[in-house]
């Protein structure tokens, strides 16, 4: 099988020769730069210059060669956001880990150091993102809506955000893709609603005006809506008919439960989750719908089916009710589910090599049936960059990613 029709045979719930692999196929099944500095070292492409195409989270782009090293399935069509305000159009060398790499960022990436040591991104005089000393992400420190208490606030910031030269970046950039590979190619559009909030008005005060101000905060989620329907237009006229798969995301879930409630969740965001899905498969029928939701979702699964989502990633195994043999028995003739092929909170991060291979082996044989497509690398967990990553590691790694379902 080609990767391609690796990744669809799974979609499609149906057998593979293998299970799907996907280092860096989307932003959660992304890697920190530093870990893909030490990977690019192992596998010895020593000269390969890392870059980071999403400086919130500093993930960087994986490179073909080592791809096909991982034997990882997907590729992410990238939007052209960088993260604030930068485009990866274009680049521009950085040495912002100290570290004697070579580092590119997208142009536009200009940070700052504070008098306690922090990066500052500013934008018009604004600090919009910090990263602590010795840290190893951005945290974003600027809510435009913040304390907004009518629509023109949200009308001057919500609004269609695909031009020309980005859908001119998308087709170019797939393109390449299609001609240079066989693998499945995930469109990254977003289509966030609850991270939106989040973002735009901060976490806290969101959350607390969907109780205390929810006509405005509807205005603002239909907005939301309305910009998404004509992005998406334009996006599946320029690259609908030659990607696999189009991804959206929310996180809707926490460690212990779900972020917000049922009611909640079934009255403002289910069915603008619908309203997304069912304007995708009304222009493109055949296109996959993936949702990334994070947490303990369990309760909200059967609603994503029913808006029309059909592939449901990370699967956070530890989370609340989130066990694979649950999800396989309750749900796996309606939904793909991908991820899950490692506990990724402490095994993958502190467990010995053979407990995190065993982990692997079990997980596989457990769920042989399940027809799910796996997160199966050490090296992809975003939030993780600190694991000394071996030779005897890739070795393992090499042999664990060849076990069959059969």
């Amino acid at each position: 099988m080609t990767s391609r029709e690796r990744i669809v045979s799974a979609m499609r719930h149906s057998e593979s020769d293998r299970v799907p692999i996907d280092l860096g196929g989307m932003r959660s099944t992304g890697i920190h730069a530093i870990a893909y500095r030490r990977l690019c070292d192992l596998l010895g492409f020593s000269e390969l210059s890392v870059k980071v195409y999403d400086v919130h989270q500093m993930l960087a782009h994986v490179d073909e060669c080592v791809r096909k090293e991982i034997h990882s399935d997907v590729i992410e069509l990238k939007r052209l956001n960088g993260g604030f305000g930068t485009r990866i159009d274009s680049w521009i060398e950085c040495d912002l880990f100290k570290n004697s790499s070579k580092y590119l960022f997208p142009q536009g990436f200009d940070p700052k150091k504070a008098e306690d040591g922090s990066l500052v991104i500013a934008r018009d005089g604004i600090e919009v993102a910090r990263m602590p000393q010795g840290g190893h992400y951005f945290d974003r420190s600027y809510f435009p809506l913040h304390g907004a208490t009518g629509k023109k606030e949200i009308d001057m910031v919500v609004g269609p955000k695909l031009i020309d030269q980005e859908t001119e970046f998308l087709k170019r950039q797939l393109g390449k893709i299609r001609n240079s590979t066989e693998c499945a190619v995930i469109g990254a559009f977003g289509g966030n609603f609850v991270e939106a909030g989040h973002s735009l008005f901060g976490y806290q005060e969101f959350m607390e005006r969907l109780i205390t101000d929810l006509p405005l905060m509807e205005y603002f989620l239909d907005r939301l809506l309305e910009s998404y329907q004509i992005d998406l237009e334009r996006y599946l006229a320029a690259v609908g008919d030659e990607i696999d798969i189009i991804q959206i995301g929310d996180d809707y879930g926490t460690q212990g439960n779900t972020a917000i409630s049922p009611r909640v969740f079934r009255s403002i965001f289910k069915p603008r989750l619908k309203a997304v899905c069912d304007f995708i498969h009304s222009r493109k029928p055949e296109l996959f719908i993936f949702l990334h939701s994070c947490g303990s979702i369990y309760p909200f699964i059967p609603d994503f089916i029913d808006a029309g989502i059909q592939i449901l990633n990370p699967v956070q195994t530890n989370a609340r009710n989130i066990e694979p043999e649950k999800l396989k028995r309750k749900f796996g003739k309606d939904i793909v589910f991908r991820g899950g092929g490692c506990e990724t909170q402490h095994t993958l991060p502190f467990g010995s090599l053979k407990e995190v291979e065993d982990d692997v082996k079990k997980r596989i044989e457990e769920n042989r049936y399940f027809r799910a497509w796996w997160r199966l690398c050490l090296f992809s967990h975003p939030q993780y960059s600190g694991r000394s990553i071996t030779r005897e590691d890739l070795q393992t790694f090499r042999i664990c990613v060849r076990i069959r379902f059969r």
